[in-house]
């Protein structure tokens, strides 16, 4: 499979789950390209790819703004070579997995679900199928919102994604990659 592993990462909470994504899928045997969004706002065909990961963190329930940026550029690119149809109607063999990492201080891991719809939309228009949502615990970096570390309904979520998290994460990859190769005829 040629997958895209795209991320957004403010903290390096996000760029520890992406790259844990690089090394399961290559692992796997599947060629990876690996890009923060953050550092590089470049446009993508998003349709030479069997499999696109894209994350962010959630900043008042939506991706970072990096993240953004790119969904709306890659969004008008798109509209500009007609890739959007009514019905958007579904690519074989095209597929993305859309996570966040999320710290959810007021209402858990609900605060994650927007920003991973949000992302998905724009797989969802160009027909590509949206494989798996994934929301992965991220503790707060700043040192104004550390509080918020041992303080939300979450619970003590200092020093994550840890490593089980990550471990978590490996085998959410390995599954999805093993779910996806019969499609991928």
């Amino acid at each position: 499979m040629k997958i895209l592993n795209l991320y957004g990462s403010l903290n390096g909470q996000t760029e520890k789950v992406a790259l844990e994504i690089e090394k399961e899928a290559v692992r796997a045997g599947h060629e990876v390209s690996t890009f923060n969004l953050k550092k590089e706002g470049i446009l993508f065909e998003l349709l030479d790819y069997d499999l696109t990961f894209i994350g962010s963190g959630v900043y008042t329930w939506l991706p970072g703004k990096a993240v953004q940026g790119w969904i709306d550029r890659q969004l008008m690119h798109a509209r500009d070579n007609n890739l959007i149809l009514p019905g958007s109607p579904r690519i074989p063999g095209k597929f993305a997995c859309v996570y966040c990492t999320y710290a959810g201080p007021h209402t858990g891991e609900a605060e994650a679900v927007p920003a991973i719809k949000y992302m998905g939309q724009l797989f969802d228009h160009l027909g590509i199928t949206v494989a798996d949502e994934w929301a992965v615990v991220g503790s707060f970096v700043p040192k104004k919102m550390q509080h918020f570390n041992t303080s939300g309904r979450l619970g003590d979520i200092e020093g994550r994604p840890n490593a089980d998290d990550l471990k978590q994460v490996r085998g959410k990859v390995a599954g999805l990659l093993g779910s996806l190769e019969p499609c991928m005829v």
